[in-house]
Parts: C-alpha cells; sequence; structure tokens
C-alpha cells in the first residue's frame, strides 16, 4: 500500500519579513518559487480534511489521472493542451492543503515577531501549532490558520486532562507525532501495562561539568542506574500482525511495527501471546494494567480479548485519561487512527555500507584497512570491466533481488536505468555511460569516506519479549537471555557465533559492542516470529554502550567482519554523566514558543566534527603523554555534549557547547611566565581547528584550501630538493632541512593529514587505480537514441524551433541562479536546498510550456531528442530524462526485439555479485 502525497506551502521566514509577514501567493507562484512541498499523509492532516470537509475522492482522483495521461498520448491540439492544465490543477486543488504551512526560522528574531503577531497569508491568519522534534533539530516550525487551529487543537487534545503538569518540550514532541507520515491500520483491542525497571551497577568514564572554557572533568567510577528495560517497547499478537499485514497488502508478517496513535508512540513486536499465557502462564490470561477502578483496585485485561499490550513508556500520556475505553471513545469521536510509518522488511540486507564514525573508532593498522576495503574495492572493480550484467547489478545497488528489480521495472523513477534494463545496448548512448561512470566517481568518493561495504546489515533492536511477557503476566523476570546473550535469527542461519554491533551516530570507542549470540530450542520456539530484529538481554547496560539507545524501532548495525571485530576496543567504558532535570508544568502556548526556541540551533554536527577531528590528532600524538590523554578525553567529553544539546530543549535553558580553549589559538606574549607559555603552547597543540584529510570529499571548501596549500608547497619542494612532497615522504634517509620542511608543512596545512584510520582508509582507496576512465572509452552508437523516439510521429521543425527556444530561456534561468546560489558563502561546503528547489520549479514551469508546444507528449520526446541528439549533440541530454523518462522508456520497451534477459538471484547462476550468484532469466512485462 503506497501512502498519498498532499501538497503545502513551506517557507524560509526571510522571505516573509520581506512582505512584512504578509503575503498574497497563489500556487502556481509558490511552486516556481519552490515553496510548494510534497507530504506523505498524516493525521494532523486527516483532521484538517475532516474539519475542512475537504476528503479526497481517490476513485475520481484516479480517473483524472488516467485522462490527463490518455490525452497526453494523443495528437496534439490546442483543446488537449488547455484540458491536460485545466486537469493538473484541478489534482493540485485537490491535493493542496492551504491551511497548514511549515516556516524555517533563520532567525529567532523572525519566529518572536510570527508567533506574538501572526503570519497573514492570503488574508488569513496563521498561527504557531506544532514543532515535532525532527522540526525542531532543523529550526521549523509548522504553523495552521487560526481557526482550523483552534478546532485541530481539540481533536489533537483528544479529550486529555488539561491540568496534567508536562514537560514542554516533551509535549512539543508528543503533539508532533500527529505529523507522522503514516499508513491507516484498523484499531486493535490493547492494554496499557507499566514499565519494567530493575537496577544495574556498571563501570564508566563519568563526566564531571566544569566551567564552559575549560574541559569537563573524567574519571573512572562505578554508578548504579535503574534501567526501564522495555523503553518504548510493545508486543503485538501473531493474529493482529497478520491483519495488518494483510491490510497494508503486504505477503509477509513483519516482526516489528513503528507505530503512531494519538500520544502514542514505539515499536510493537511480533509475539504469540496466546502460547505463553498456555505453556508459561498456566493458562491464565488475565493480568493487572496501568488503569485503576473506582476503590483504587488495579484494572485487569483479558489477554486472550487483547491484541497489542502497550507499556507506559508508549503512551505517552496514558494517565491523562481515566481508562483505555474513555480514551477510545474520544479516538473514535475525534476520528484519530491507528498507523504505521515503519514495518520490518520482508527479508533483511547482506552488505552493511560502513561510516567514518563506525571506522574511525575502531583500531586497524595498514594491513587491516586493505582487508577492510577488499570488498568494497572488488565490488567497484567488477564494474570498471566490459560486463554488461555485473554492471547493470551495480546500478541497482549493493542487495539486488527479483523482487526489487521487477518493482524498479514496473514503478522505478530512475527511468535510464530502467530503458537499460530492458536494452543493454543503451550503454553505447554517450550520455548513460556517462551517467555510470559519474555514479562510479561518487561510490568511490564515497568510500574516501567511509562508506565501504561488508557482511551485515541494520536490524530493529528488541528487548527480550519473553523477559516483557513475563513481566505483563507477573511473573519473575528472568528472560530467556542471560547477561552477556543477545538473539539474532539471521546470523543464526548463517552459522555466525559473535558479531560488532554499532548504532548511530557513534562518537566513542565503547559503542562498539560485542553481541554473543545465541542458537537453542527455547529462543528458536519464543523468538519464531522474530526472523528480524536483534534480541538484548534485559540484565545488561548495552543501551548505555549505544549512547542512550531505547526500544521505539531503534535500529542497530551489525557485522560479522572479522578484521572489524578483531578491531574493537574490548575493555573501552561507556560515557555518562548526571544529566539535568527538568520541570513538568501545565502547559501553556508561551511554554511551548520557548521550548522550540531553545531546540532550534544545535550544534551536535560540530560537536561530531570536534570528535573526528581529534581522533586524526590523536593518532599524531604519543600514547602516555598529556596530549594524548587529554585528545582522549576530549572526545569521550564530545559523547556529553551531545546528550548535553538534546537534553537544552527539555530543561529549557543554554548547556554547555565546545570550550573555546579546543579551537582558540593562544597567543604567546614576551611576558609571559615559563608556566604559562608551557600552558598556552600545549593547548595550542592539540588544537580541534582542523578537519581530517579524507573531510577533503566532505567539504568543498576544506577541499579548495587543501588544494591551494598542497600546490605551493608542493612547487617549493621541487625548488629546493628536486622532487614532490610525496618523492619526499617515502624518501628513507631524510636530511635535517627536508624534515623541517615536512614538519613545517603539516603545521601549517589547512588539514590533519594523520595515519588514522579514516585517513588511511581514505588514502587507500586513493591508490587503488578502478580505471574506470575505460567506460567513456568503450564504442558508443551514434544512433542509439533512436529508440528513444517514437516512429508513428514525425518531427516538425517548426515545434522544435520552439522547443529549442524554451530550452535555451530555461537553461539561461538555471545559470543565474547557479551563479547567485555560488554567491551565497552559505552553501559552498553543502547541498543548496533553495537551488534544488528552484531547479525543480522551473523544470515544472518547461514542462507546461512544453505542452503547450504540444500536448502530445511523443511528439515533444521525438523533438527533444531530435535537439539534443542530432541538432545540438553537444548539449545536456539530462533535461529529457528528466521531464520525460517514463515515456523514453515506453519507447525503449516498445523498439526493443527479443526478450528482456535480467540477472536474477540463483544458486546455480554463473555470474557472481557481492557474494551471491545469478542466473539470467526472461522477465515478462
Amino acid at each position: 500500500m503506497k501512502n498519498k502525497q498532499f501538497y503545502t506551502y513551506k517557507f524560509k521566514s526571510s522571505r516573509l519579513k520581506e512582505f512584512d509577514y504578509n503575503i498574497d501567493l497563489e500556487f502556481d507562484d509558490a511552486a516556481e518559487f519552490g515553496e510548494v512541498i510534497a507530504l506523505f499523509d498524516n493525521q494532523m492532516l486527516r483532521s484538517i480534511r475532516k474539519i475542512q470537509g475537504t476528503e479526497v475522492d481517490d476513485e475520481y482522483l484516479s480517473e483524472l489521472n488516467k485522462r490527463k495521461n490518455y490525452l497526453k498520448k494523443q495528437e496534439h491540439s490546442i483543446d488537449n493542451a488547455i484540458e491536460i492544465k485545466s486537469i493538473q490543477d484541478e489534482i493540485n486543488r485537490m491535493l493542496f492543503i492551504p491551511e497548514y504551512i511549515t516556516i524555517v526560522m533563520d532567525s529567532n528574531s523572525h519566529y518572536d515577531r510570527l508567533y506574538k503577531k501572526k503570519l497573514v497569508l492570503n488574508g488569513k491568519e496563521f498561527v504557531r501549532f506544532s514543532s515535532s522534534a525532527g522540526q525542531a533539530r532543523v529550526s521549523t516550525v509548522c504553523f495552521v490558520e487560526e481557526s482550523v487551529a483552534q478546532q485541530l487543537q481539540i481533536i489533537l487534545d483528544n479529550g486529555r486532562n488539561l491540568n496534567k503538569k508536562l514537560v514542554p518540550s516533551k509535549y512539543n514532541a508528543y503533539k508532533g507525532l500527529s505529523g507522522s507520515a503514516t499508513m491507516v491500520v484498523s484499531t486493535p483491542r490493547f492494554c496499557v501495562v507499566p514499565d519494567y525497571e530493575s537496577e544495574s551497577e556498571y563501570e564508566v568514564n563519568y563526566v564531571t561539568e566544569t566551567s564552559k572554557n575549560e574541559d569537563d572533568k573524567i574519571e573512572v567510577k562505578k554508578v548504579k542506574e535503574m534501567f526501564n528495560r522495555f523503553d518504548g517497547q510493545g508486543i503485538i499478537s501473531c493474529e493482529q500482525s497478520e491483519k495488518w499485514a494483510e491490510e497494508l497488502g503486504l505477503d509477509y508478517v513483519p516482526a516489528q511495527w513503528c507505530v503512531r496513535q494519538n500520544f502514542i508512540k514505539g515499536m510493537l513486536n511480533t509475539f504469540d501471546i496466546k502460547k505463553f499465557c498456555e505453556e508459561i502462564n498456566g493458562g491464565n490470561y488475565l493480568i493487572e494494567t496501568s488503569y485503576t477502578d473506582e476503590n483504587n483496585n488495579k484494572k485487569l485485561a483479558d489477554l486472550s480479548q487483547t491484541d497489542v499490550i502497550l507499556s507506559e513508556s508508549q503512551f505517552k500520556l496514558w494517565d491523562s485519561w481515566d481508562s483505555v475505553e474513555i480514551y477510545q471513545e474520544n479516538c473514535e469521536k475525534n476520528e484519530l487512527y491507528w498507523g504505521v510509518s515503519l514495518h520490518s522488511p520482508k527479508k533483511d540486507k547482506d552488505m552493511l555500507k560502513m561510516n567514518y564514525q563506525f571506522l574511525q573508532t575502531l583500531n586497524l593498522n595498514k594491513s587491516d584497512i586493505e582487508e577492510v576495503c577488499s570488498q568494497f574495492v572488488k565490488w567497484i572493480n567488477g564494474v570498471s570491466h566490459e560486463d554488461s550484467h555485473y554492471a547493470l547489478l551495480f546500478l541497482l545497488g549493493s542487495e539486488v533481488t527479483e523482487e526489487k528489480i521487477k518493482n524498479v521495472l514496473a514503478h522505478g523513477d530512475n527511468h535510464w536505468l530502467r530503458s537499460l534494463m530492458v536494452n543493454p545496448d543503451l550503454m553505447k548512448d554517450k550520455h548513460i555511460k556517462r551517467k555510470v561512470y559519474d555514479l562510479i566517481k561518487r561510490k568511490i568518493k564515497a568510500g574516501c569516506m567511509g562508506q565501504i561495504l561488508v557482511d551485515g546489515n541494520f536490524q530493529t533492536l528488541v528487548s527480550d519479549p519473553y523477559g516483557m511477557m513475563q513481566h505483563v503476566c507477573g511473573l519473575e523476570v528472568t528472560g530467556l537471555l542471560k547477561k552477556g546473550e543477545h538473539f539474532s535469527h539471521y546470523w543464526n542461519k548463517k552459522g555466525v557465533k559473535v558479531v560488532d554491533s554499532m548504532r548511530a551516530p557513534l562518537t566513542y570507542r565503547s559503542e562498539h559492542v560485542l553481541l554473543n549470540l545465541q542458537d537453542n530450542e527455547e529462543v528458536n520456539k519464543w523468538y519464531k516470529y522474530s526472523y528480524t530484529g536483534i534480541i538484548v538481554n534485559i540484565h545488561g547496560v548495552e543501551t548505555v554502550n549505544w549512547a542512550g539507545s531505547d526500544f521505539d524501532y531503534d535500529i542497530v548495525a551489525t557485522t560479522s567482519n572479522e578484521t572489524i571485530i578483531k578491531g574493537v576496543y574490548k575493555d573501552e567504558l561507556p560515557i555518562t554523566y548526571e544529566a539535568p532535570k527538568s520541570n513538568k508544568k501545565v502547559i501553556k502556548d508561551e511554554d511551548l514558543f520557548k521550548a522550540d526556541k531553545f531546540s532550534f540551533g544545535s550544534i551536535i554536527g560540530g560537536i561530531t566534527n570536534k570528535s573526528t577531528g581529534a581522533f586524526a590528532l590523536l593518532a599524531d600524538l604519543k600514547e602516555g603523554t598529556r596530549e594524548y590523554e587529554v585528545t582522549l578525553n576530549r572526545i569521550k567529553m564530545c559523547t556529553k555534549l551531545q546528550s548535553a544539546q538534546i537534553d537544552k530543549a527539555k530543561i529549557g535553558r543554554k548547556v554547555k557547547g565546545i570550550p573555546p580553549q579546543w579551537v582558540t589559538y593562544q597567543r604567546i606574549n614576551p611576558d609571559d611566565s615559563e608556566v604559562i607559555k608551557e600552558e598556552k603552547q600545549f593547548l595550542n597543540n592539540i588544537l580541534l581547528d582542523r578537519h581530517p584529510y579524507f573531510f577533503r570529499y566532505l567539504y568543498k571548501d576544506t577541499n579548495r584550501r587543501y588544494k591551494k596549500h598542497y600546490d605551493e608547497q608542493n612547487a617549493t619542494c621541487q625548488q629546493k630538493f628536486g622532487m614532490t612532497i610525496d618523492k619526499l615522504k617515502s624518501k628513507n634517509r631524510k636530511s635535517t632541512e627536508e624534515l623541517e620542511f615536512l614538519s613545517k608543512y603539516q603545521a601549517t596545512s589547512p588539514i590533519i593529514d594523520s595515519d588514522c584510520v579514516m585517513n588511511n582508509i581514505c588514502h587507500y582507496i586513493e591508490s587503488v587505480d578502478f580505471n574506470i576512465r575505460k567506460i567513456l572509452k568503450d564504442s558508443y552508437d551514434e544512433n542509439i537514441h533512436k529508440l528513444y523516439m517514437n516512429n508513428e510521429y514525425e518531427i516538425d521543425e517548426d515545434k522544435v524551433k520552439k522547443i529549442n527556444k524554451a530550452h535555451k530561456d530555461y537553461n539561461k534561468m538555471i545559470s543565474q541562479l547557479i551563479a547567485q546560489s555560488h554567491l551565497d558563502a552559505e552553501n559552498k561546503n553543502g547541498f543548496d536546498e533553495k537551488l534544488s528547489k528552484s531547479v525543480d520549479a522551473n523544470y515544472n514551469l518547461l514542462k507546461e510550456k512544453f505542452t503547450e508546444i504540444s500536448s502530445n507528449v511523443y511528439e515533444i520526446v521525438n523533438c527533444l531528442v531530435h535537439l539534443v541528439y542530432e541538432k545540438n549533440s553537444k548539449s545536456n541530454k539530462e533535461i529529457v530524462w528528466e521531464l520525460y523518462g517514463d515515456v523514453i522508456f515506453e519507447n525503449v520497451l516498445r523498439n526493443t526485439k527479443g526478450k528482456i534477459m535480467l540477472p536474477m538471484q540463483d544458486e546455480n547462476g554463473e555470474i557472481e555479485y557481492l557474494g551471491n550468484k545469478y542466473k539470467l532469466k526472461e522477465v515478462i512485462l
């Protein structure tokens, strides 16, 4: 089942400020400015449509799309062009929700103005409504038209006790859940049970905060802590899982579900509730719930009549209603539905894409690095040879199944790839050759940043469901897994006993956790429905190692790679600190507004970069020295700083950031005492003010500054010593002058080019000759583009001229947008969202212009292909594929003779790709 998308406005506050926060804007104009976005349906949008009485008639919408597509394939006429435009306008009106907008706050002062005096859009006033945790991280707030907002608030409050004291930031997050994209499922019969807590004592790196200008104090100590063992987790019966799977059109029953309902969120793990009650609970199905009756006795639930068991940690405001029944009555009255945002896949992947955080925290030498990278190197090298079937598998990604191949062919939006799948001869098209070449280049660049492939995957974290059922039934909670034991059906099938686990974002060495996997009759019996998922015991402190994970559909990466397992630092202690407590209060709008602002402007990304820089610096320092120990402690401190940034919104006050002495050069004055001079020099030696070498592939500006420095110093090196810097580095015996030159070169470099793990991985990938330019030199066919055309339509040169003019005007507009973007210093290092939206908007406008020239898509495509492949053969072909790739695919399919043969997984196949074998099989479309 596919979730429907709706259109809404999205603005930057600076744009609204230009109009004094009073703007009139039509849909088409907003689309042209890139201010229309598509959102998957969610409860908030459903409720707005209910208030406005604007439910979408899916049947009529489908009829409109069919009619539009039919007209596009008819002979051109002005009437057809007008009707196509009219239909598209009607579709836009049906799917546009004008009452809901999102605003990215460029400044807190803009938000102050918008909150206090509202936004006027098309004569209607809009007020602040919500900011989910995800939105707050990117300084985004949802505004709703005022009269609708008042009714929407009543609906989403859902009859809760409004006098209940809550933490404002947490309420913001709970309320924001209604904006999560969900697919509606039937309402289950559910009960709510108390959370289960137990105490663990363990040794940690304990961080004690000092002043904002100093490094925090870190010491090893033992701590005792109460753990919510099933935080964010619930149980769903196998029968209800089957029912939901059928409703969503799945041909399998997911092991885990990520669910949403009014103030409910978390993960449900599929489990045989009835079998447990019969075999373990002596046939007793009655359990105590969180609610009490008028006599203060616990209300009971009958598990034989229960589909879902929720923990209090999942039902965030459970005590704001007197009973489940009252809550459910309100949900029905307010038309609030259960929804699924995610569910486990039918089959786990076999390849894990690593990242630099996972790798930089391992102990790997250069020989280890070569082994860890071997699968990635083999993967890239395979596509460099003349094997069209391997190349096709490469283009489909690291995980290629028969289901994926058929899905890409039937529903994919990468139309040049679909066309290539139908006819491998398209590799003789220069444009497609360049696309393949560019893709390989991007993969190699990604490899230089740590995105290499190893055996493994991501799976959902699950806390022992057997232990949870023991708790639910009031039994002694022992769980099936002992301390230090874990379970994974996926790895058990492969006979793997130990894997390394990693949860993103990963900052310190202790966040690698080795899992000892159990495989016996009992675990296989009770975890039968958990065909995927990493099941964790209820006795350990793994969630601390994973930097505060829980079980609300958190995912964890695992790998069986022996070199990685060997590279895990075995005795590293986790990092913890005493998090500040947040205050509960009866919520007012002003509290939520203030909580929003404390959530804005997170510096987590900057903190992460500092820890990465510290790992690079660490490799240049001698273990056991003060420089080494302080730098290592700074990495540990980064873990605490990241947690504090998350806590900032909860407590509603500023928290400590990166100490200035980490990044500020200490000027040594002549009148400083020797002690002060020594301390300043020490701090200067361990400054974290530079990126590691491999970051040149992440940040354009870092790469520019590095290349400028290298070129200048390399020229000097050749003048002084008659050799390049690289040759001088590899020289066995260096003179004092040569050593001094290299030392100065490193000290003045804008990057840290040390022997750290990630720099060494980057250098190794750079050293491999993938010979990918060979792809561009292979033979090509000047007439291959004929396959892209529909022979039933002749080329109309008059229309070609009009299309050419519209195309030139478009190119001129895009050139201006790009030039303007380059002037914006903020965008030189990363993705330019504004530029991307503007390009997308101009794509749509160009398509409309082409439709005015000809309402027949086959005629437009013929003219465009003739224009860019024949008349102006050096022009960019991207526009044709971007606008009309679906039509080109249709033409290729029609023009291709013979069977469509594609590589499918087969144990007896002759094609090898990433550890699997494939065989050519016919595909019928």
